[in-house]
């Protein structure tokens, strides 16, 4: 496979994993691995972070829902209701 190809390819899955297009032309540019990895690096910790907050949001409309769906069972005497 060509550097050309390779950079496209790149590219693309980038792209598509969110990375800013800044960020995609200054790993494509990059002369130095490291430079390479770190923006990687910085980039994996950033979706890191989004899927914990996505992760939090989830768990507390969960518990919102399961709350709610509990006192309409129950009722605001907190005795079950008999369907």
């Amino acid at each position: 496979m060509s550097v050309r190809v390779a950079r496209v390819r790149a590219a693309v899955t980038l792209r598509r994993a969110e990375m800013p297009r800044a960020e995609i032309r200054a790993i494509l540019a990059a002369d130095d691995p490291g430079v390479v990895r770190r923006y990687l690096e910085l980039h994996r910790e950033r979706l890191e972070e989004e899927l914990a907050d996505r992760r939090r949001i989830l768990v507390s409309v969960e518990r919102s829902l399961t709350a709610a769906l509990r006192e309409r069972v129950r009722g605001p005497t907190g005795a079950r209701r008999v369907a």
